[in-house]
């Protein structure tokens, strides 16, 4: 029988990715509960949002959907599409710090990510709202001729080669502290410039939420494995993300290297 050893970078690895399922997953569920009515998330309701004729129905909605609940929609959306994108970033933070220091910086880089994106998340829906209200026919071909536009333009390329910036961190508090609740407000401000017309995009929908956000989610990660490029007006498809996946379904069976010659 081949046993696998699992490599210290695997490791690592594994204890960096296992917090962010831990959180991603659950969201990830609550938003599919959402999609039948069953729970927290109004944003993944189609037709709650949208169908809005009126100022006076939308006076209607925020009492039937206060603030926050909307805010907590927002936050399992963010949760469960963007966390996947912080695991380079919370790789980057344990293989530079102390591990007696490690839990409160990753907490940090958490707080100030979120914090970025919670924010954002005031105007995005804001905008989604008010573009409803303004106009009485649907907008998401405009929101998805626009998104388009955005991935191939020069500001979409600047924007990913931003997340892919690791900054010096400091080896002992406070001044990590410091670093990491910055590290992370940066990196939620470089993922927010790349994909905010992608969220307003679903936003905008009228249904099909859910399914809407799961292939974004897995956009938006295979377009971070991409090294980053010099910006230019061109269409960037994940070719490396489509590579790996053309790999592993040609070889479901192929040992890992690592563990060639291993055998219990």
């Amino acid at each position: 029988m081949t046993a696998r050893i699992t490599t210290p970078a695997r490791r690592e690895r594994l204890r960096t990715a296992l917090p962010l399922a831990l959180l991603a997953l659950p969201a990830w569920g609550l938003l599919a509960l959402g999609n039948t009515g069953l729970a927290l998330s109004p944003l993944c309701s189609p037709g709650r949002i949208w169908s809005l004729p009126s100022p006076e129905s939308l006076g209607f909605f925020f009492t039937y959907v206060p603030p926050g609940t909307l805010a907590l929609g927002w936050a399992l959306m963010v949760a469960a599409m963007m966390l996947p994108t912080l695991l380079p970033v919370l790789g980057h933070v344990r293989a530079r710090t102390f591990a007696d220091l490690r839990p409160v910086a990753e907490c940090l880089v958490l707080a100030g990510y979120f914090g970025v994106w919670m924010a954002a998340g005031v105007g995005l829906i804001g905008l989604a709202l008010g573009l409803r209200l303004l106009s009485g026919v649907p907008l998401w071909p405009l929101a998805l001729g626009l998104a388009l536009l955005w991935q191939a333009s020069p500001a979409k390329q600047r924007a990913l080669n931003r997340c892919h910036r690791r900054p010096v961190l400091a080896g002992f508090a406070p001044r990590l502290w410091r670093d990491a609740l910055w590290l992370g407000a940066r990196s939620g401000g470089a993922c927010l410039t790349s994909c905010a017309p992608l969220m307003l995009l679903g936003l905008m929908l009228p249904g099909g939420h859910f399914a809407v956000m799961l292939a974004l989610s897995l956009w938006i990660w295979a377009e971070r494995l991409e090294p980053p490029r010099p910006p230019g007006w061109r269409f960037c498809w994940p070719r490396r993300a489509l590579r790996l996946l053309r790999h592993r379904l040609a070889q479901p069976h192929r040992r890992h290297p690592e563990t060639a010659g291993a055998t219990v």
